[in-house]
């Protein structure tokens, strides 16, 4: 049995335990850089949006740049909704920490209204909205993507609620407005109905609208301007391999923090043993998807199809393609295999670094060649297969730059809000007991709901 830390052992109600954020010092060498690459990130950006606007193939890397991001740091917080949908006290130390990415997810909307407008009209090209009216895709998909990042947001405040709102005698003495932004917090017993209910709530949403604006994001960005790409297992791979990145990004996170910050002693191999579990699952679905979607098109053997996987695939974006296999399946899938490395964390993370690259890549060979087709009206009918779109100086700073960017943005939101949800872990300290067992220890839960 891999043993919780003691020190979440250690917590009580009274006095109660109430984390900090982090302390980010700006002056630190590597914040510095964050920073100088921050600033390259947004100028990158600037030149486009300025200089560049509506040039779909200019947007080309920006765009998979942006799915990247919705398939990391975005679905980071589905970590924090699966351990309490599942009652997992394994995920307690990690659920604030994977929450907190909802914050740099913010920047995929300033992605999204460029990308968007560089879209050619739906009439004449296979589209997933049937030539509906309404401002499609441009309305529907920015409105999803508000709702969805706004329901991230929502989950995050009122999570964090409990943790940072005064006391009751100071509250009263707060104006009206933030009185309301606090939720009139007193800790009442049915405040804390009403706010595990909005939790629960707030993560489900979150889930389906994730697989809602991947779905419609993949098939727009994607699929339907390469001619002869259609894969109705797509969407499903997209969302899978996000769940499979958002828990690597997690993983990272987690082991940074132990690391380097003094709420590192309530974090330990607990939390490794459970999340390498299903990283594992997530590794395998990846494989199945991907070989799903191939076999259809290797025994139907369709002119447009074929070209799409030689152009995805085996010829065109070979090189990008095993670099995510190594990245996303292979070796992801050798390490985790082995309880060495699935049950300790800091031995994890180098499999989340490599699931994390083997993503950049992935994203690059699916949405660059679709944003740089050279006629998405068209249906394949033979011919040579278009050359590949490698990035150039411009492409590679905004790429780092928009790392630099959700690092400090996660940095900024660290240093702010609580690392721990105080609350739940005072909860499951009282919960869970370590009790002598034959020649070993065994965990005893309490789990009254």
């Amino acid at each position: 049995m891999v043993k919780p830390e003691h020190a979440a052992f250690g917590l009580s109600l009274r006095p109660p335990f109430r984390p900090s954020a982090v302390h980010v010092n700006r002056r630190h060498l590597a914040v510095a850089a964050l920073g100088l690459l921050g600033i390259v990130g947004v100028v990158t950006y600037a030149m486009r949006l300025f200089g560049a606007w509506g040039d779909r193939h200019a947007w080309a890397y920006p765009a998979a740049m942006m799915m990247v991001l919705l398939s990391s740091v975005a679905t980071a917080p589905l970590l924090a909704f699966a351990s309490r949908a599942t009652r997992g006290y394994w995920g307690l130390p990690a659920r604030r920490a994977a929450e907190l990415f909802i914050i740099p997810s913010l920047l995929v909307y300033a992605l999204l209204i460029p990308v968007l407008a560089t879209l050619p009209p739906l009439q004449g090209r296979a589209n997933l909205w049937f030539n509906f009216g309404g401002g499609a895709p441009f309305v529907p998909e920015a409105l999803a993507m508000a709702v969805f990042l706004l329901t991230g947001l929502a989950l995050l405040w009122v999570s964090a609620v409990p943790d940072v709102a005064p006391p009751p005698s100071e509250l009263r003495l707060l104006p009206a407005w933030k009185r309301a932004l606090y939720l009139n917090w007193s800790g009442t017993r049915r405040q804390w109905q009403a706010l595990r209910a909005a939790i629960k709530v707030l993560g489900a949403f979150y889930l389906m609208l994730y697989v809602f604006v991947q779905m419609i994001l993949s098939t727009d960005i994607g699929q339907s301007l390469l001619p002869g790409w259609r894969s109705g297992v797509f969407p499903v791979y997209c969302a899978v391999s996000g769940i499979q990145s958002g828990l690597a990004v997690t993983v990272i996170t987690i082991a940074l923090l132990k690391k380097y910050s003094a709420l590192g002693r309530f974090i330990g191999d607990e939390q490794a043993v459970s999340i390498g579990k299903i990283m594992l699952g997530t590794t395998l679905m990846w494989i199945y998807n991907f070989w799903s979607d191939f076999m259809l098109v290797w025994y139907a053997r369709l002119p447009g199809e074929v070209a799409a996987i030689q152009v995805l695939v085996a010829i065109v974006y070979k090189a990008s393609f095993l670099v995510a296999l190594f990245g996303m399946f292979l070796i992801p899938f050798v390490g985790l295999i082995f309880n060495p490395v699935r049950r300790r964390l800091m031995r994890l993370r180098w499999i989340a670094v490599s699931i994390l690259v083997g993503l950049v890549f992935d994203r690059i060979r699916l949405f660059v060649p679709s944003m740089t087709s050279a006629d998405p009206f068209g249906h394949y009918e033979g011919g040579p297969l278009p050359g590949p779109v490698w990035p150039n100086a411009v492409d590679v700073l905004f790429i780092l730059g928009w790392i630099a960017l959700v690092a400090l943005a996660y940095l900024w939101a660290a240093s702010r809000v609580p690392m721990l949800v105080g609350w739940e872990m005072r909860e499951a300290a009282l919960l869970r007991r370590e009790a002598p067992f034959v020649r070993g220890h065994v965990l005893i839960l309490g789990k009254p709901d």
